[in-house]
């Protein structure tokens, strides 16, 4: 067990591999200046004010909570404090998928098979993200839930695990609706073929209704109430141009490795259906639609099919215990993980690794020229560089940033995309009073302005170039 699972984060945090560039993501800059900002004032934001575009217009923070390790972390250690806390959490997700598996089919084998799989799907957000933390509430709830259907009652916990994670990410909204459904499966008895539903007992009902009741409440105990409750919902029917522009949101390719990976582990699932004839319960089933329906349709839902349906995989190949004594102890897990957070320490990428990855990501060296336009006049930006200018440049304002709801929701994301796919460019720039325009070297955009009268590059280097319209 231990060797294997050291095998695997070496997987995640060997240098050699790549993992420099773990921490560059678009979000993870603006995440920290919000913690920092939390920490500075003690207040939560209620405005947008980092961009000219939307000063002032409502705008709710609901990641605070999961902003915060990343910012304790980063000014700790740097960047390597936010590599440490992208590994750690990560690890947790995969350890607790392990015993969740383990828990499912008692075999540390098929408990292997799926901590392999989780950890392989887990590439689709290996960085400093908010959502991490999403998916380690829902370990947590997987954990109260398939206890219950062994007889051992945690629901109490239920909702504390939904207090937590309302203040971390919107995907509590996904966990609510797992539970929801995993309650309702057990209002059923019967069987068809090789699907089972066995009935809650009347005392089991009632105790059901009262945690999915504090549990819906505890949903309300955050900084903006009824809103943030209701933000997974503006996502999913008010913010549309969102979905359709981020890559993370697209379908499945199954052109690209991930895609076949993720077929040919649902293939293995069917077909191992096909020839042991497994029995599923119906909670089981209607958690591996939702995670086959999510992973097809959305890309970042990969992670979530990985969590659902890992343990499932492991059950299914119907390992039973070993020959050999297989009961872990709390102390041995205690000791593996230790030395297992202590291999990721000593191994991680130094800090000037790391730092090398980010430069090769961000236009580190236009930074001091960047700087100097505060207050010269407004900037359009290319948004995938914004949280790293707003962190490291945060006296400019600038046109948009990854922060896409707000945006969304003003227009400005729509004039966004026009103006950078060469639809009505200039009057994209006109209509916001644009005086600088900061791009990468090679955009489209970029090379429609080199070619204007109207434009003059006053600054570029080998990944960015800034345009300053003439007067």
């Amino acid at each position: 067990m231990g060797v294997g699972l050291l095998d695997l984060l070496f997987f995640y945090s060997n240098p050699a591999r790549g993992t420099a560039r773990i921490v560059a993501d678009t979000d993870i800059w603006w995440h920290l200046r919000n913690a920092a900002e939390l920490l500075r004032t003690h207040h939560f934001p209620h405005t947008a004010h980092w961009t000219f575009t939307v000063a002032g217009q409502p705008w709710m923070n609901g990641e605070w909570l999961a902003e915060l390790p990343y910012s304790f972390a980063y000014h700790a250690f740097g960047d390597r404090g936010l590599y440490l806390m992208t590994m750690i959490v990560t690890s947790a997700i995969v350890l607790g998928v392990y015993w969740l598996a383990h828990m499912r089919c008692g075999s540390w084998r098929g408990a292997f098979l799926a901590a392999v799989v989780t950890a392989a799907f887990a590439t689709v957000s290996l960085a400093p993200r908010t959502l991490l933390f999403g998916w380690l509430c829902l370990v947590a709830e997987l954990a109260v839930l398939w206890n219950l259907e062994k007889g051992r009652d945690y629901t109490a916990w239920l909702p504390m695990i939904f207090l937590f994670w309302v203040n971390a990410h919107g995907s509590w909204f996904i966990g609510f609706v797992l539970m929801l459904v995993f309650f309702a499966c057990g209002w059923m008895e019967g069987a068809w073929g090789d699907v089972i539903a066995r009935c809650w007992t009347p005392p089991q009902k009632r105790k059901l209704l009262l945690v999915t009741a504090a549990s819906f409440a505890a949903l309300f105990v955050n900084p903006y109430g009824w809103r943030l409750v209701a933000y997974p919902l503006d996502v999913a029917y008010g913010q549309n141009l969102m979905i359709q522009s981020a890559a993370e949101w697209a379908s499945l390719d199954f052109h690209s490795l991930r895609g076949k990976v993720v077929l040919a582990v649902f293939a293995i699932l069917a077909i191992l259906q096909l020839v042991r004839r497994c029995h599923w319960s119906i909670q089981d089933l209607a958690f591996a639609l939702i995670a086959v329906y999510g992973a097809f349709t959305y890309v970042r839902f990969v992670y979530l099919a990985g969590i659902l349906l890992a343990p499932m995989l492991g059950a299914a190949f119907g390992m039973g215990p070993e020959s050999f004594p297989d009961k872990p102890r709390q102390k041995v897990n205690a000791l593996l993980m230790a030395l297992m957070l202590a291999y990721l320490a000593f191994w991680a990428p130094s800090q000037q690794q790391l730092q090398a990855g980010v430069a090769a990501e961000y236009p580190k060296k236009a930074i001091p020229y960047v700087q100097s336009l505060a207050g010269q006049g407004n900037l359009f930006n290319d948004v995938n560089w914004a949280g790293y200018f707003e962190w490291n440049a945060p006296n400019v304002k600038e046109f948009a940033d990854t922060r896409l709801d707000v945006f969304v929701h003003r227009g400005v994301m729509g004039d966004y995309l026009n103006a950078t796919s060469l639809h009505d460019t200039f009057a994209v720039l006109d209509k916001y009073q644009i005086r600088y325009v900061l791009l990468e070297r090679n955009a489209p955009m970029a090379y429609l302005l080199a070619h204007s009268a109207g434009w003059k590059t006053t600054y570029q280097d080998a990944q960015a170039v800034v345009f300053e319209r003439v007067r």
